[in-house]
């Protein structure tokens, strides 16, 4: 999970923001834009923000907020836009689970995006109005850079539609962020299980059991995306198009997709962890089987000598000249004879 994760302060009203910061410093990139317009204008102060959106009620709004560590800003934001104090907490609280759900004048999307690392998240939360869509992101990273340069040079419909249209755009990079994360996770599990097949000593149990949390994990965020955009297909929110909505179907069923992948992802980590043991199992038996014919092999031997080692005065065979070779002889005989049997059964 995210090292950025923060946890639910306790005591607190369920409309209060949960932040690391009330009063850090927060970037407020806004695009402003329709089929014949573009501007973009990144600013750290709402008393310079708040000019420019009276100013351009008449186009589409896209603004994007990180990191979020001032609590005056995102109230101001809260009240000038109308938003329900329950939605604007939700979007900042970042330990929340991703989550769907409407008011009369905004539609709520949060999404859990994953690193291609698979040790970090970012928490996403998109705040769709009319004419205005709100992101807001715990950091400036993100997936969304090929969106803002298609929208800068007007490629695509992107500026011919409203916001709706933008919503999916953004979540679509985020599922698709995930089918990335899932074929890479695909390609590094088929070489584990090479590395596993032609030699278990080159890497520990431990490391298998990470790629199971990290795939546990990658599961968890991508099932529930796939919910939220579920979710979003099926509401009626009035500023979302019958035609947007047909998009999202087909962002579902890449999701649903997705979801099947790590499953299977997650039967062949389960299918390398009996490899592991089956080759352990194995090398462990090639050494009894070792230890045991060298064993058969010495038990003969040992017996020849205990033999002729016992302290009685009459051993004729003792006063004999040959006696010590003849013995010898014997037991590299014994030791012969059993090597050719071992061999003879394949046991060698």
């Amino acid at each position: 999970m995210s090292s950025r994760k923060r946890n639910k302060k306790l005591f607190n009203s369920p409309i209060s923001y949960n932040l690391e910061k009330d009063n850090g410093v927060m970037n407020m990139d806004c695009i402003f834009y329709n089929d014949i317009y573009y501007n973009r204008t990144i600013e750290k102060k709402w008393d310079h923000l708040k000019p420019l959106l009276s100013e351009h009620q008449d186009k589409y709004i896209w603004l994007n907020l990180y990191p979020l560590e001032d609590k005056k800003t995102l109230e101001f934001i809260e009240h000038y836009f109308d938003i329900d104090p329950f939605l604007m907490a939700d979007a900042v609280d970042f330990s929340q689970r991703s989550k769907v759900w409407e008011t009369d004048k905004h539609l709520f999307c949060s999404f859990k995006m994953k690193k291609h690392d698979l040790h970090d998240t970012e928490h996403i939360s998109f705040i769709l109005g009319e004419n205005v869509i709100i992101s807001l992101q715990e950091i400036e990273e993100d997936v969304f850079q090929n969106i803002r340069t298609r929208m800068e040079n007007n490629y695509g419909p992107i500026r011919k539609k409203s916001v709706d249209y933008l919503l999916f755009l953004l979540c679509d990079s985020i599922v698709d962020q995930y089918t990335l994360i899932s074929d890479s996770s695909e390609d590094s599990l088929l070489s584990l299980e090479a590395v596993i097949a032609s030699n278990d000593e080159a890497i520990d149990l431990s490391s298998l059991y990470a790629v199971k949390k990290d795939l546990l994990q990658v599961h968890k965020d991508a099932r529930v995306s796939s919910e939220i955009i579920e979710a979003i297909i099926t509401s009626e929110f009035f500023a979302i198009s019958g035609f947007v909505t047909k998009l999202f179907t087909s962002i579902s069923h890449n999701a649903r997709h997705i979801t099947d992948s790590l499953n299977r992802q997650l039967e062949l980590v389960n299918s390398l962890s009996d490899l592991y043991f089956a080759k352990q199992n194995n090398r462990l038996n090639e050494m009894i089987k070792l230890l045991t014919i060298m064993s058969a092999i010495f038990i003969p031997i040992t017996f020849i000598a205990g033999f002729y080692g016992m302290n009685f005065i009459y051993m004729p065979e003792t006063k004999l000249a040959w006696t010590y070779p003849a013995i010898i002889g014997l037991m590299i005989l014994v030791v012969t004879f059993l090597i050719k049997f071992f061999k003879k059964k394949k046991w060698l």
